[in-house]
């Protein structure tokens, strides 16, 4: 016997194949589903939102009475039993539901309509003539025999009847409460009475396996569901030909694009231009051939900023080894990459002049004496004290003493090579790490340049009068002065202390004046 969950069944496949646009396809089907004995009619009935989309299609698809327009309308299932003497019938009325999911099929690929709208109706109408003949066959039966036998047929009939109907209505009952509720995680089991294993028992046994078999996959399929639209990561899914398909809802809040402006196109609408194409050539062959990637890209944000995440991508095969998804599962990362730059500048760097500070300028120092020791080329280290600074800062301001440190990083950074460091190791001190040097003449050089510098007269905002001061330098060389980043250090102070001695405004090599 035809089923309204069979009719259903089959119209989902007629629109999945794409066949049910044609109206003899449509009316084949019907004739085909209504072949039964027991079929007294079998119409399928669009919606108006369906004929607003597709057409009015064929006079048997319309609305033809309250029954009809009442199940769309009220979203339920009609039913109506006539006991008819001549013609007894049954007539249901099921009304076709619009889901994302319905039955495997997104109804939105194809309707343009609302989640939980009605696309339309099968309408089917049993012939119940056979039962009722059998059942008034068996009753005049009882009225020709005693009196007696007439009350235990009757009872026997009627314990029968009570029998065959029971798991129809328990059948029946739970079916509408599947349609109403749309889920079948809460499913419970027909119980099956003792012995039932009639056709009935047997298609109660065949719904209660289908439906838990339903359910369990329902209840993964909504645990997964509610993992992917809550993770707190954005998630983006696209094709074998890397158009998306689905993001999730934290998509939406870190790139600021919504799932409806993205669908259907290439991520890299997000591309900020930072990386380059062997970049991204890269990435794919790692995807195609290991399966995954990860790593950090810098994207643009939908308003034109830039930010950085941190992603991985995962491919999805079918059976046949071919791509059936691309899974990219990222997070913005940029303000704590904002975070640690600042730490790690402000451990680095000095934050009134910008120079490495004295732990960056021990880090390089210590990777310049390294790099000596295996090249066999010295080193120089430039250790240098401002003269009168005091007197400038205790009369004009820390402000304007802070402006001098300035202006001083400035001219010092502008007289030696971009391989030399210049540091401010705090105060008034600044050294200059000088890697691969020729001899302590190119050192001198450049400290006679600082020397000169100094020397020229410093100007203030908004002040004309030119103020000076000098600056004492001490030079040490490595290895000829010492073989340590310690002993190097003493040796430079102990130079620019000889220095300012001497007279200040100069500079004093360890080696000259140590011999």
């Amino acid at each position: 016997m035809v089923s309204a969950d069979g009719v259903i069944n089959g119209m989902n496949m007629l629109m999945v194949t794409g066949k049910i646009s044609d109206p003899d396809n449509r009316r084949l089907y019907i004739k085909k589903m209504g072949a039964s004995d027991d079929i007294k009619e079998l119409r399928i009935i669009r919606a108006k939102q369906v004929q607003d989309q597709f057409g009015i299609g064929l006079p048997d698809e319309q609305a033809m009475d309250d029954m009809d327009r009442r199940a769309i309308t009220s979203k339920r299932d009609q039913f109506l039993l006539t006991q008819n003497k001549n013609a007894p019938t049954l007539r249901a009325v099921i009304p076709f539901i619009v889901s994302k999911d319905f039955r495997g099929t997104n109804c939105l690929a194809c309707h343009h309509v609302k989640v939980g709208s009605v696309n339309g109706a099968a309408s089917i109408t049993i012939d119940l003539t056979r039962d009722y003949k059998e059942i008034n066959r068996t009753r005049d039966l009882l009225w020709m025999g005693q009196i007696v036998l007439q009350i235990l047929l009757f009872i026997a009939i009627s314990w029968l009847i009570s029998r065959f109907m029971r798991p129809i209505k328990k059948l029946k009952s739970t079916m509408e409460s599947m349609q109403h509720s749309g889920s079948l995680e809460m499913f419970v089991p027909i119980a099956l009475e003792k012995g039932g294993r009639d056709e009935v028992g047997e298609l109660t046994g065949a719904f209660n396996q289908m439906s838990e078999a339903l359910s369990s996959s329902e209840k993964s399929m909504r645990l997964a569901a509610l993992i992917y639209q809550s993770n707190a990561d954005a998630i983006v899914v696209t094709d074998e030909n890397n158009h998306i398909v689905d993001v999730n809802p934290a998509f939406t809040r870190a790139t600021g694009y919504s799932r409806d402006e993205v669908l259907g196109k290439d991520p890299k609408l997000m591309k900020s231009g930072r990386h380059d194409k062997v970049f991204y050539q890269q990435m794919w062959q790692a995807i195609l051939e290991q399966g995954q990637w990860q790593g950090e890209i810098w994207d643009r944000h939908k308003s034109g900023g830039i930010y950085i995440k941190t992603v991985n991508i995962v491919v999805l095969r079918n059976a046949d080894g071919s791509v059936y998804r691309h899974v990219a599962q990222f997070t913005d990362i940029t303000e704590k990459k904002e975070k640690d730059d600042l730490i790690q500048w402000q451990a680095n760097y000095d934050p009134l002049t910008n120079l490495p500070n004295r732990r960056l300028f021990l880090d390089r120092a210590g990777q310049a004496i390294k790099m000596a020791h295996r090249t066999k080329f010295p080193v120089a280290l430039l250790f240098m004290d401002l003269d009168h600074f005091k007197e400038i800062n205790d009369n004009l301001g820390h402000a304007n003493g802070d402006a001098l440190l300035m202006e001083v990083a400035r001219r010092i950074s502008g007289c030696v090579r971009e391989a030399d460091t210049v540091s401010r190791l705090g105060g008034d001190e600044f050294t200059v790490i000088m890697p691969e040097i020729g001899d302590v003449t190119q050192a001198e050089r450049v400290a006679n340049k600082i020397v000169q510098e100094m020397a020229r007269p410093f100007f203030f905002v908004n002040d004309e009068t030119g103020y000076h001061i000098s600056a004492s330098i001490g030079i040490a060389i490595y290895p000829s002065d010492a073989t340590t980043l310690e002993g190097l250090l003493r040796c430079a102070d102990t130079a620019m202390y000889e220095a300012k001695s001497g007279g200040r405004n100069r500079y004093k090599c360890y080696s000259k004046f140590n011999r």
